[in-house]
């Protein structure tokens, strides 16, 4: 029987984690779907942790190539009507696909749902929230980086329409998620449901940390995006604050990084592209505050998911 959904889990060496991410999806109150681990290009015990679910899970290994090369063999090998995406380090809680298939029933013409995620350590203790807003839900939104708290672990999609993008960018070092979100906006209508169904795993080792490794990924997707002669005028018309706010968000994260010096040149160019990023700015410093008070909160999902602090093996 074909499944309605089709849940692609990307990971490489996280033998440590891809275990629990399975694991969540096993226990998801909605249950017509398959679960497709892609590994890609492992060289610890992945293959093994995924392996040990038996014919509970299909596991495609390919030569190491990227996230977007690896999502796009599981939208290949995918059956449902439906594709989720859940990277091999982060979690679902229960509910999370019953609410996002819930919003496809009530509105059958929508391309893609996501939903909040929590950023979580690896004692699974809530670090921060990343909330979306179903009212941001707009092309302009996702190109100046709102309302996208993990979209890589988030979304579900429809598959047939995901395959006639042409899959995620696999030119894209990092960031083929951002691109891919803007891409199905511009062809569809994506909604957010505002509930916090994902645990997105943040720790030091995370590829998004690095800031440097954004800069020729963002600057590849925007010029592509703004090359396109059918672009929407209206979305034209805000090309130098989307650049403005993609510098701003490097500026950021670099002084997160105490990386000053890199900070303020970013900072800097920003505002001479577009004046308008001033605001967002100049709110850095009260952006880090909140976050330094979330950590000393310890909201944790501890118990509720104590199969993803067990032993990854099976």
């Amino acid at each position: 029987m074909t499944p309605a959904v089709s849940v692609v889990i990307v990971t490489y060496n996280k033998e440590a984690t891809v275990g629990a991410a399975i694991e969540s999806v096993l226990r998801q109150t909605y249950q017509d779907l398959e679960i497709l681990v892609v590994d890609d290009g492992s060289m610890d015990r992945t293959a093994e942790r995924a392996r040990a679910f038996g014919d509970q899970v299909r596991y495609l290994y390919k030569q190491n190539g990227g996230t977007g090369s690896a999502r796009n063999l599981g939208i290949a090998q995918a059956r449902g009507e439906y594709v989720a995406f859940l990277d091999g380090d982060d979690l679902w809680l229960p509910r999370k696909l019953e609410v996002q298939m819930a919003a496809f029933d009530r509105e059958p013409t929508v391309l893609g749902v996501q939903c909040s995620a929590y950023c979580v350590n690896d004692e699974l203790e809530v670090i921060e929230q990343r909330a979306c807003d179903p009212a941001r839900d707009s092309l302009l939104d996702f190109l100046l980086f709102h309302n996208l708290p993990a979209f890589s672990s988030t979304i579900v999609v429809r598959r047939d329409r995901i395959r006639e993008l042409g899959g995620f960018g696999t030119d894209l070092v990092i960031l083929s998620d951002w691109d891919m979100a803007c891409r199905l906006a511009r062809v569809g209508i994506l909604r957010s449901v505002p509930a916090f169904l994902v645990l997105y795993r943040h720790y030091t080792g995370n590829q998004s940390r690095d800031v440097g490794i954004h800069i020729e990924p963002g600057i590849r997707s925007l010029t592509r995006f703004f090359s396109d002669p059918a672009l929407d005028p209206m979305i034209s018309r805000q090309k130098a604050h989307v650049w403005a706010r993609f510098y701003a968000m490097l500026a950021g994260g670099y002084v997160r990084n105490r990386e000053w010096g890199p900070g303020l040149g970013w900072a800097w160019r920003a505002m001479r592209t577009s004046p308008r990023v001033a605001p967002y700015i100049a709110g850095m410093p009260v952006r880090h505050m909140r976050r330094a008070y979330a950590l000393r909160r310890k909201v944790s999902f501890a118990r509720e998911l104590s199969f993803a602090l067990s032993s990854p093996g099976r």
